[in-house]
């Protein structure tokens, strides 16, 4: 598959790592030059100096034929406007948007963008451990 990434902090390198590893072709998009050198070792990953919410510069990452698009970026607004402008503008079928508010996402389901929300997840994770640890009655030994 043809994925683009956008942003390419923390989660976008680590996203484009893993694609590329599993022998997707993958295009990051980022407005901030420095943020490549968390991929430079990555040969077979293009990389495209611009912004996401810039209908050109998806153009020029290849929103027009790509079969993903994920937009990680630090800013729920620009994601979100970003996975808008694949899925209308460029019909990309699959398009998912980074929100860190975890009530954003079930809004955004609504519209058909699909979500994930790492603060979400990083909660149920929580949950879960906790509870679990918690099963026996025992919360743990000091």
């Amino acid at each position: 598959m043809f994925i683009i990434v956008v942003g390419c902090g923390r989660l976008g390198s680590s996203l484009a790592r893993s694609l590329s590893g599993a022998g997707h072709r993958v295009t990051v998009v980022d407005w901030d030059p420095q943020s490549f050198e968390r991929i430079t070792d990555l040969t077979d990953v293009s990389q495209l100096l611009g912004t996401g919410i810039d209908v050109d510069a998806l153009r020029q990452a290849g929103a027009e034929e790509c079969d993903a698009l994920v937009a990680v970026t630090d800013h729920d607004n620009a994601n979100i406007m970003i996975a808008q402008t694949a899925e209308q503008i460029f019909k990309v079928r699959h398009v998912v948007a980074r929100v860190n508010d975890p009530r954003t996402g079930p809004l955004l389901e609504r519209f058909g963008i699909r979500a994930v929300c790492p603060t979400q997840l990083a909660a149920d994770a929580l949950f879960e451990t906790l509870q679990s640890g918690w099963a026996d009655g025992q919360p743990g030994q000091r």
